[in-house]
Formats: C-alpha cells, structure tokens, sequence
C-alpha cells in the first residue's frame, strides 16, 4: 500500500513546520509528500521545500476543494493507493497512519471494496470535538454523533483533513468540484460517492489535532441579551461568500430529489449567518456584502464566479 500525504497550505509559515514534523514522527510514514499551496504571499514554502516533498504552487487560491484535486490527480498519476490530506495546521498523532491503515486491512473484503475513506478522530487543541461526521442518507444531511463506546462511526462526510481516501474509489467519484472552492466541498464530494454506493469510517483511536497554532476559520461568539442569547459567527468575506453561495446552490441544484425540508433548512441557516452580519453592519460590511453575493450567485447557480 503506497500512501500519499497531501498538504493544502495557504499563509501558513507559521504553523506548516508543525504539521510536517507530525508526519516525521509517523509509526508508519507516508510513502510521499505532497504541499499544494493556495498562493501564498507569506513565504510558507521558504523554510520547508526539500527534495522529499513535491510542491505545486496555484497562481490563484483555489481553496480546499482545488488543493484536493490537485493532489488525487497526483496520487492517481503516480498510482498510489491512498491520499491522505491534512491541512497546513493539522498534526495527527505517531499512529494516526498505521491505525487508519489497520482498520481498513482488518475490515472484511467486501466492505473495503466500498470504502471511500478512513479518518481519524478530530481533536482540537483543547481536545474537543473539532466537527460531527456527517450521513447523507435520504438526499438528507444529519449529523452522526461520535462515541468513544465504540470502533469506529459509519458515514459519508467529515472534514477533509485527516481523511484518508481511497483513490481505486477516487478514480471511480471523479475528482472534487473545483467551484466549489471552499466550503460544503466534503459534503458535494460524499454526496456523490454515496450516489455510487462508497461509505466512510471515522476511525477512533486514531486522532488528528485540528486549527493546532491558529485560531479556526469560523470561531461562533454567544452574545446574551437578558433570557436571550444569540449565537454570532466570525469569519472572513471570502469565508463568508463561499459558505453561503455554496450551500443554496448544493440543495437547490445538485441534491437530488429536491426536498422541501432540506431547502428550507438551508434557507433558514443562510438566514440566520446574514441576520448576524446585519445587526453589526459597520464593523462586518465586508462579509454582508459578501454574503449578499453569495446568496445571489447560490440562487441564480452561477458557480463559475469567484470572491
């Protein structure tokens, strides 16, 4: 088993050391590495190009979704077996390889036929739950809570990073939508693997630290009022746009069949983001303009545009 270790970087001089050093501590090292970096403008690749680590460098930030198809048309090119990603300020554990590569050997033949990934359990810093796997069972998206009772957690999506893919399934999905970009691209891409019958496992005793040296991409603020308390969200315009364009145009459009209920819900939670910006409209113009866009470019599918 070949494996490929995908790293997606964008700014991230500060924290990219952290995550190549976690792959030097693996029990069982990754076969290659791999860095696409989302045209950086502060020297991330500087101190950490070497003979051993292959580098694409996008003259544009193509986000996530980009960085991965870069890095499964690489993996499929030189024919190896798995891609495992991780973002620049993620640091999985020794064992977090050699762990996810043993759940899937000890799965019986059938079932490793139909996998699409293994990931490993994903941590925060202060060892919370980073984000819930998520099922698509139903044309619907729930979240399938983790459990420390059992193995592993059967589902369709979760962060790309620390996702250990399949790439005999990758050949057959395709690679990731590039428009896009940013969010809701692991949902798009386990919509359609689960369209062709592939499933995923988080793998449990296998734990991978997430936003390790920097704060997320999305951090939520509650603000009480008296009895009320209102959840707020911070994040960046470009953020912002892809979250909302991104998640009308996928249950609108692409979902299928439609269902009034995941619509809806999508309406509401775009809602809900906006209603944040809007009650602060001099401190997050930019991000209300963005999702403004976004909302018009989600409604009207025009996937081509970018922020």
């Amino acid at each position: 088993m070949r494996v490929l270790t995908l790293i997606i970087a964008f700014n991230d001089a500060v924290v990219i050391g952290q995550a190549l050093d976690g792959l030097q501590r693996q029990t069982r090292p990754p076969d290659a590495i791999v860095i696409v970096d989302n045209a950086s403008t502060d020297g991330t690749l500087d101190r950490y190009c070497s003979e051993t680590v292959a580098v694409f460098r996008n003259p544009n930030n193509m986000g996530p979704s980009g960085a991965v198809g870069i890095g499964f048309a690489h993996a499929l090119e030189h024919a190896f077996d798995w891609t495992w990603v991780l973002d620049a300020d993620s640091v999985p554990e020794p064992e977090a390889l050699e762990k996810l590569l043993a759940f899937f050997d000890r799965l019986p033949r059938p079932q490793q036929d139909q996998v699409c990934f293994v990931a490993g359990w994903p941590l925060t810093e202060e060892g919370q739950v980073k984000q819930q796997p998520m099922s698509l069972e139903g044309a619907k998206l729930e979240i399938v809570p983790l459990t420390s009772v059992r193995e592993c957690t059967q589902c369709d999506c979760t962060l790309w990073s620390g996702a250990l893919y399949r790439m005999a399934a990758v050949a057959r999905i395709g690679p990731p939508t590039v428009d896009y970009v940013a969010d809701m691209g692991e949902i798009e891409y386990g919509y359609r693997a689960r369209q062709l019958g592939f499933t995923s496992y988080i793998v449990h005793n296998s734990v991978i630290y997430q936003d390790v040296g920097r704060p997320p991409g999305v951090v939520t603020r509650v603000y009480r009022l008296g009895p009320i308390s209102v959840m707020l969200f911070e994040t960046s315009p470009w953020r912002s746009y892809y979250s909302i364009r991104n998640k009308i145009y996928f249950w609108l459009y692409q979902s299928k069949p439609r269902r009034l209920v995941a619509i809806s819900r999508a309406i509401a939670e775009v809602s809900i983001f906006t209603f944040g910006l809007v009650v602060r409209p001099f401190s997050h113009r930019s991000q209300l303009v963005a999702c403004m866009r976004g909302i018009r470019d989600g409604l009207t599918g025009n996937m081509a545009a970018r922020y």
